[in-house]
């Protein structure tokens, strides 16, 4: 009798768990999928990112290629109607810029390390270089030549944010310090990795003796980027007020990227500058 007594406390205990599992299973289904879910996932999954297996390095004339790669792949293409200013993928100038960014300035290039395959990977890049005064009338110059639209609406927009911010005249510096391009991968937005490479660009200035560094966040995540490094908002526009020769809108940017945002770190000549790290020597 007691044995007939524990088969049937096994398999009402058996029962009880079926229904539990397959009580949780179907509250998964209908909840955001998340990939620590093993239930729905296969255990081969990437796991969960980590920030802290995230470094950051220079660029060098070895990683142009890999630079290059990363541009096409997840910098122009991820929101070409914000992030390309309405250039479009096939356009020549695209090429000019890409070969700028990847040989030239100063490259921050952010690599998670993953576990599960030993390997690197890049996930975020960051582009900066100085902007001297006459850059911008430079900048008009070459539009008023080019017979390209997309290209010139850009380089008069550029031109644009970089007269009416008027940091070289507001801080009587002789140049600025701009980040250029702050792009990560679309797996890690929001992660925190595009704050790591804005702070590693504005470290090795300020280590350099620059004397301000500006952004122009042409997008909501740039400009939540740049508050979250401290940066202060020295101008900003709402697209709709930029317009052509005939007083016609250029731009129609999709939620929440309506305004143009220029932020700015000043480097107080007079403050003390941290002394690098030193290598112990045995």
């Amino acid at each position: 009798m007691s044995f007939l007594n524990n088969c049937r406390n096994m398999l009402l205990a058996f029962l009880e768990r079926n229904q539990l599992a397959a009580t949780n299973l179907t509250l998964k289904r209908f909840r955001r999928r998340s990939p620590c879910d093993e239930c729905l996932y296969p255990p081969d999954k990437k796991p969960c990112f980590d920030i802290k297996k995230v470094t950051v390095e220079r660029g060098n004339p070895c990683h142009s290629n890999m630079i290059r790669l990363f541009l096409y792949t997840h910098y122009w293409p991820r929101e070409p109607s914000v992030v390309g200013l309405w250039t479009p993928l096939n356009s020549s100038y695209l090429d000019i810029l890409t070969d700028k960014y990847a040989n030239s300035g100063d490259r921050f290039l952010a690599f998670e390390k993953i576990d599960r395959t030993g390997e690197t990977k890049l996930i975020g890049v960051s582009v900066a270089n100085k902007i001297f005064p006459w850059m911008t009338d430079e900048l008009e110059e070459w539009a008023h030549f080019t017979f390209s639209k997309p290209e010139r609406t850009r380089m008069y927009f550029i031109a644009h944010c970089l007269k009416n911010s008027n940091l070289i005249n507001k801080y009587n510096v002789e140049y600025v310090y701009e980040v250029e391009v702050l792009g990560t991968d679309a797996e890690v937005a929001g992660q925190g990795v595009g704050k790591l490479l804005l702070d590693a660009a504005l470290n090795h200035a300020e280590e350099l003796g620059y004397p301000i560094a500006q952004v122009i966040a042409v997008n909501h995540y740039a400009s939540k980027i740049c508050k979250k490094c401290g940066m202060k908002l020295e101008w900003s526009m709402n697209y709709e007020y930029f317009v052509d020769r005939a007083g016609q809108r250029v731009f129609f940017p999709r939620r929440p990227h309506q305004v143009v945002c220029v932020y700015s770190k000043f480097f107080d000549p007079s403050k003390k500058k941290k002394e690098p790290c030193k290598p112990q020597y045995f």
